[in-house]
């Protein structure tokens, strides 16, 4: 097999370069096929993750960070007699988001907008369910943050995190790669319970495939 040249390199270098750059923040015509690539490819880890909570048909729930917004499709899907409210801080994943539930959004069933996970644009008490699928590891201010979602669930309401990396010897090498070159948060399941403890939530089960190095940790309002 003949050697990748010098030029085949570079434009491969340029290539991840432009993927990694939208993994935080999606934006352009670029971040739109990205959402849409997200959309397919967390499938699996968006369905796993919703197998560890039920909530009821008439059930409010926010997705903190939205993407492409097939989450808050599902969500909708299973709760058809309530609301599903999708947020997210870049506006072309906000576009995407409502372009992908349109006829959601026009039936009433969904509501997607602009927001930050770090200043909610809803009042006290209003959430039943809050779930952040591969969202976390950019929040700005993890506590804070994790508080401002508290602020907005009912007593009793269920915090759903859902990521596809978590800190384990087993996957060391590859997570510290890409935790430098994205600048993400990453935690071990133990980190999870202590970070969500200090932020006001009761642990209600966090739960791994570790060969994956899948996690899930749900938590509900103290």
């Amino acid at each position: 097999m003949r050697p990748k040249s010098r030029l085949w390199q570079y434009g491969e270098s340029l290539a991840i370069a432009a993927i990694i750059a939208q993994l935080r923040k999606p934006s352009g015509r670029f971040g739109k096929f990205v959402g849409r690539t997200m959309n397919m490819g967390h499938s699996r880890l968006r369905q796993w993750g919703l197998s560890r909570i039920s909530f009821e048909p008439d059930a409010r729930i926010l997705d903190v960070g939205c993407g492409g917004g097939k989450t808050v499709r599902e969500l909708a899907m299973a709760a058809p007699k309530g609301k599903v409210y999708g947020i997210d801080y870049s506006e072309d994943m906000v576009q995407l988001s409502k372009q992908v539930n349109k006829g959601l959004i026009n039936s009433g069933l969904v509501e997607i907008q602009y927001g930050t996970v770090s200043s909610l644009p809803f009042p006290d008490n209003l959430i039943d369910l809050a779930t952040a699928f591969e969202t976390y590891y950019f929040w700005p201010n993890l506590t804070d943050d994790l508080e401002e979602i508290r602020r907005v669930l009912k007593p009793g309401g269920t915090l759903l995190l859902v990521n596809e990396v978590y800190k384990d010897d087993r996957f060391e090498e590859r997570n510290a790669k890409w935790a430098k070159l994205i600048t993400m948060q990453i935690h071990a399941p133990d980190e999870y319970e202590d970070f969500l403890s200090k932020a006001g939530y009761r642990i209600v089960e966090i739960d791994t495939i570790p060969e994956k190095n899948w996690i899930t940790a749900v938590a509900a309002k103290k």
